[in-house]
């Protein structure tokens, strides 16, 4: 059996009409096609919870549970354990902190220098007699806090070479 080698553009050409380019073809793109698509059912499990996700989401305003959410995707065609649709759920919810999070600090990145900004506003706040909340007290994300934190409590005898008298009797 003799195995013909081509180039790879070669064989990737022929599945393209014009050799992919776009040049050859008029300007205008038809999007008809992709928009009907957008009401259709997504394949997988995780497309169709994300098809729904602001409608799931304005329930979970409306303060019902997630088990009810559950019991009605069921009814309504979107068929999921309700382990898989926690699990979703929590990763939707994680991706729009996450983006709400990027556009706070965008727009604080915006109006300038973030340390002048709290400056204002507490200035401002404390100016008219109000309670100004500390901008400093969001949490800043630390990849060691955990070994810092497990350092303090290390169990056992921790030998201390400049001991404090108070603490010795």
């Amino acid at each position: 059996m003799e195995i013909v080698k081509l180039a790879v553009t070669e064989l990737l050409s022929h599945g393209l009409r014009n050799r992919g380019r776009l040049d050859q073809t008029n300007d205008k793109l038809d999007l008809t096609r992709l928009r009907a698509r957008l009401a259709e059912k997504p394949r997988t499990k995780a497309g169709q919870v994300r098809q729904a996700w602001p409608d799931i989401k304005a329930l979970f305003d409306a303060g019902h549970s997630l088990k009810d959410i559950w019991v009605w995707l069921n009814e309504i065609g979107i068929e999921i354990g309700y382990a898989r649709l926690s699990h979703y759920t929590g990763q939707l919810k994680r991706r729009d902190q996450a983006a709400a999070a990027a556009k706070h600090a965008s727009a604080i990145l915006d109006t300038g220098n973030a340390r002048d900004a709290s400056t204002s506003v507490a200035n401002d706040g404390a100016a008219r007699g109000m309670a100004v909340p500390d901008q400093a007290a969001e949490p800043v994300h630390d990849p060691l806090a955990n070994i810092r934190e497990r350092a303090d409590r290390r169990p056992g005898f921790q030998y201390n070479s400049d001991p404090d008298i108070k603490k010795l009797i």
